[in-house]
């Protein structure tokens, strides 16, 4: 269901910003993380990136259309994360470790991503009317994100049946709150990939399922 032009009142929404660190190919990464960031207000994550463009960017990078925790110096990842650790929202988290999935959903990619993003929106406690849903447009394939819609919505209606919800793709370049999710994730998957707690520790009072991320251990 998408919402119209009237709204409810932005009191009763809740904003959720969704991003990933890593891939689900059976090679590459040894991890992947599922990120979300949970607002009322998304002004309280697109100023993070306002003001690091303002305050902390040179004249080149502040000209880039985005800006990714991969690119970034640790000046940069700790201003973004210490804003985050400041700002009022919540993370949640999903972490697995591909050599603990079957061999056999690995050729099935869009199936498995829309089964741990639906895992992990379980586990967000959702006491509001309505939710929007921002996310990267990772496909292009207009099917699959409308099969990754209507899959994510079950399950949300599963447990708020009456909640009206509003998914949206954009790309994360356009989306100041999306660039800061892609900070987030890139903390998370590196302490579990590399074991390097030092960026998570920044944000870690947000994360509500803190030391739970990881799955199929």
């Amino acid at each position: 269901m998408r919402l119209g032009k009237t709204m409810a009142n932005q009191n009763h929404i809740k904003f959720l910003f969704m991003d990933e660190s890593g891939d689900l190919g059976k090679l590459g990464s040894r991890y992947f993380t599922v990120a979300v960031v949970a607002v009322h207000d998304p002004l309280n994550l697109s100023r993070i990136i306002k003001r690091l463009r303002e305050r902390k960017l040179k004249k080149k990078m502040h000209e880039l259309s985005e800006i990714k925790a991969n690119n970034s110096n640790d000046l940069i990842k700790r201003f973004v994360l210490e804003k985050v650790n400041a700002c009022d929202c919540s993370i949640s988290a999903l972490v697995i470790s591909k050599d603990k999935v079957k061999d056999d959903l690995f050729e099935h990619k869009d199936k498995l991503y829309n089964y741990l993003c639906g895992l992990l929106l379980e586990q967000i406690t959702l006491n509001v009317d309505s939710i929007s849903i921002t996310i990267d447009k990772r496909e292009t394939n207009r099917l699959l994100r409308e099969d990754f819609d209507r899959y994510v919505e079950r399950k949300i209606k599963a447990k708020s049946p009456s909640i009206v919800i509003k998914i949206q793709h954009i790309e994360s370049y356009a989306s100041n709150e999306l660039q800061v999710v892609d900070f987030i994730a890139w903390s998370i998957q590196r302490k579990y990939a590399f074991g390097d707690p030092s960026f998570y520790d920044l944000i870690q009072n947000k994360i509500r399922n803190k030391g739970n991320e990881e799955i199929w251990k």
